[in-house]
This record gives structure tokens, sequence and C-alpha cells, in this order.
């Protein structure tokens, strides 16, 4: 049998795992990328539709990060089926990633730290929301 208690799970699970060092795309860590298009274009949110796999704003959207929403958003529905529950449950999954840009540090700018959010809400078929949030910090080559 199927279980909602898994969703918020998945949700956390999913939205570490994205912004993780796990999420590593063409020469260097996702995250980084998105931190160097976000401070490039000024935009700092990221949102996905898990299931659609729309993103936007396309401006942040880099050939790199691209390939790794699209990796990610192919894996959601595993995730979700092998943590016990099923998709047809799922009426909604969005992940939105904020970005926080730190400071460029050494002559010349040798590297940008940021830190990026991610929140995962997963909205079940019975109405219920279910949220996972998680922080983490990066230090990044600067823009080129």
């Amino acid at each position: 049998m199927a279980s909602y208690k898994v969703l918020k799970s998945v949700a956390h699970n999913f939205g570490a795992s994205f912004v993780s060092v796990m999420n590593y795309v063409g020469n260097d860590y996702a995250m980084c990328h998105l931190i160097r298009r976000a401070k490039l274009t000024g935009s700092r949110q990221l949102s996905v539709n898990l299931r659609t796999r729309g993103a936007g704003p396309i401006e942040l959207l880099s050939p790199h990060l691209v390939q790794s929403i699209e990796s990610y958003c192919k894996d959601f529905g595993r995730l979700v089926t092998t943590g016990g529950a099923a998709m047809d449950m799922i009426d909604a999954a969005e992940l939105q990633v904020k970005i926080a840009i730190g400071r460029t540090v050494g002559a010349p700018s040798k590297s940008l730290h940021g830190r990026v959010t991610a929140t995962v809400r997963i909205l079940d078929d019975r109405g219920k929301e279910h949220v996972g949030r998680v922080t983490e910090a990066y230090e990044c080559a600067p823009l080129r």
C-alpha cells in the first residue's frame, strides 16, 4: 500500500540532493553554475516544475543547469516510488532555489561565495502540502 507519510522525506531528500556537491555537471557543481548566472543576471530564484520539467527564469538556465534539471526531474518519479508512494498521489511538485550571493574573495577574484536554499513542495491528491527545505553554502570559481 502506498504511503503519503514518505512525501515529506521525498521533498527533503530531493532538495538536499539537488543542492549538494553530488550534483556535478559539465566541469563544476550545478550550484556554482547557478550562482555565477545569478551574479551575472541579477536573478535570485530558480523555479522548477518537477512533473513537467518546466524551469525559469530563462536567464538562469545555462546549458549545464538545464542538463542537471532534466536529470533530476527524470529521477523524481523513481525517488517517489522507491520511497513507498506513487506518482498518481501527487497533484503538483515544485522546486524553488533561492540564491544569496556572497563576496568575491582574492585578487583578482579567486572565489565567489554563495548560499542556495532549496524548497521542495509536493501537493498530494488530498490537498496536503509536504515541504522540504535545505540550505548549502558554496565557494565557486568566479565568472570568466
